[in-house]
């Protein structure tokens, strides 16, 4: 897959399909470089000159590509290129735009420190009409302007390598063919391309890398949905971190784009939050089942009440979606959610609806703490069930720790995931008393940002008022960084998480799940910062090692069992 810059497209008219090019234009092969929207400003003589390129493509065997992309209906009449509406467009027209922009990169590539490369790069544009046919392009008598070998076409939406290369196969009038280095894509990244990575400390910058990675990934886990688009109903599996909540929602995009409606429940609000900030699509109703559960019933919470209104939709009524998506499926089979309450809202949308699915994604893990007969019917009979296998959010140090104390369990991880962001990525620190733990989570916050990292959460297994730090919080952060439970933040994740008010209590067969959950949501760096006792230490570790022999350095090899390093 390409390197995409940014990860995710800036924003854009939805009418100039600008993200459906984004998205194809990811597929193309991982030795290149996509960037949207790339802007140059510069000032001659007191006067601001602006410009906008919708992509550029680099390669550093092939050159660089200068993209313009028209969506929609265009027009060409007396020498005017006019958009539907009959209104001209600016600059003279898509190719003269590509053009341009072409010229405006070679002249601010030539005014930088990598102006030597200027003669040993191609440059080339094109004009990218999503909305037409190679068939309908080459019908049109287009001016001389408009090469039919500059011009890319709705086809290139499905995979536009081909499309791409054949444009870099062509020649330039200097006879110039791209070849740099290592050393001189760098520097023409540095200087041109995306001068932000001057700026950043080299642990961002693995960060960065790593980002990319993990977005590989998923978007590698999210191609299941294409083998299963026949398939109505489904549940699929997966441990922390294997990307649930992000196939999901792609699947749930997918439909939306169609115009058709779906309803994404989960249990957590700051899940429910996050997606609605994130992927908000008004075709999409993200919401926690307690929060469907109030509206249904007209602002009271009943489940009872709930089980029958949708009871009476089904038979009187009519449903608004066409798919429902539900996220940690785990947790809807417990309290006081009936199980034929899902399985209603499963027949509402295969019995009324032609093409309607009901897909459900949870946590296997989550689900030891119940008896065979406790799981869900909803995930015991499901027509069709996968398993998600890639870890695609932590490190491998992290997913160890949070399988840590599930020896039967192992974490499963991509061979590219191996490569840590730092050398270590888990450590622990253990508190002598609680007039400490201030200070203690004031140093590991410390150099937690000495290290780059900005993403940062504080986790507690307890609730923030039972909390240790509890008289220390305000509006729900510590000194400025989001407190919160492993159980609100379940879904979601951070690039550096601390864990606080661990104690042996953790460890009880009732909480372990916890532990879990809160470990697993780290991506790149996890401190664990514990209050317990030496004997308690040696108890635990008895527990998962099976060892009774005593245990000399309990402290370090507490450590030891969680797969962490000492902090001093």
């Amino acid at each position: 897959m390409a390197i995409m810059i940014p990860e995710m497209p800036k924003q854009f008219d939805v009418r100039s399909r600008e993200g459906e090019m984004f998205h194809a234009l990811e597929q193309l092969p991982d030795t290149y470089y996509v960037f949207h929207s790339f802007k140059i400003n510069t000032v001659v003589d007191d006067t601001v000159y602006e410009s906008e390129a919708d992509f550029i493509i680099y390669h550093p065997q092939k050159g660089i590509l200068c993209i313009e992309a028209k969506a929609g209906m265009v027009s060409y009449e007396n020498g005017q290129w006019l958009y539907a509406s009959g209104k001209p467009m600016s600059g003279d027209g898509p190719f003269a735009q590509a053009s341009g922009n072409k010229w405006k990169l070679m002249e601010y590539l030539k005014n930088s420190k990598a102006a030597a490369l200027k003669q040993r790069l191609k440059f080339l544009h094109a004009v990218w009409f999503p909305s037409h046919t190679e068939t309908s392009i080459r019908q049109l008598n287009l001016p001389s302007e408009a090469d039919k070998k500059l011009i890319l076409t709705g086809e290139a939406l499905q995979n536009p390598t081909n499309y791409i290369e054949q444009i870099f196969a062509l020649q330039v009038p200097s006879k110039v063919e791209t070849d740099l280095t290592s050393e001189e894509s760098n520097l023409l990244f540095r200087t041109v391309l995306c001068p932000r990575f001057q700026v950043f400390p080299s642990a961002s910058m693995e960060l960065e890398s790593k980002r990319l990675i993990f977005r590989r990934l998923l978007k590698e886990q999210a191609h299941i949905l294409d083998f299963m688009e026949e398939q109505r109903t489904a549940v699929i599996n997966g441990a922390a971190g294997t990307g649930k909540t992000v196939i999901a929602v792609e699947k749930a995009q997918r439909h939306a784009q169609n115009g058709e409606h779906v309803l994404f429940l989960c249990y957590n609000k700051m899940l429910r939050d996050h997606l609605d900030k994130t992927y908000h699509h008004e075709n999409i109703d993200f919401n926690t089942i307690h929060g469907y559960c109030y509206s249904l019933c007209q602002n009271e919470i009943n489940f009872q009440k709930m089980k029958k209104k949708l009871e009476d939709i089904y038979f009187f009524g009519s449903f608004p979606y066409q798919h429902v998506i539900i996220d940690e499926g785990q947790d809807f089979g417990i309290e006081e959610i009936d199980d034929d309450m899902i399985k209603t809202l499963k027949q509402l949308v295969l019995d009324h609806t032609e093409h309607g699915t009901f897909y459900v994604f949870y946590d296997k893990m989550q689900l030891i703490q119940y008896s065979a007969d406790e799981i869900p019917t909803y995930i015991q009979d499901a027509d069709c069930k996968m398993t998600l296998y890639k870890n695609c959010r932590n490190t491998q140090k992290i997913a160890d720790t949070s399988m840590s104390i599930f020896p039967k369990k192992k974490a499963l991880i991509n061979d590219e995931t191996r490569v840590n962001t730092m050398e270590d990525s888990v450590g622990i620190s253990f508190l002598d008393d609680e007039a400490s733990a201030g200070s203690e989570l004031d140093a590991m916050l410390s150099e937690i940002k000495k290290a780059g990292y900005k993403n940062i959460v504080i986790l507690t297994p307890k609730t923030e008022q039972t909390s240790m730090f509890a008289k220390l919080l305000k509006n729900e952060s510590y000194q400025g960084i989001p407190f919160t439970t492993c159980r609100k933040f379940k879904g979601l994740e951070a690039d550096a998480i601390v864990m606080v008010d661990v104690d042996a209590s953790l460890f009880e067969e009732e909480n372990m799940l916890l532990f879990y959950a809160g470990a697993s949501r780290a991506r790149f760096h996890l401190d664990i910062l514990v209050h317990i006792s030496d004997e308690e230490c040696t108890s635990v570790i008895q527990k998962f090692s099976k060892n009774t022999e005593q245990v000399k350095k309990p402290k370090r090899e507490f450590a030891k069992l969680l797969k962490a390093h000492l902090l001093i």
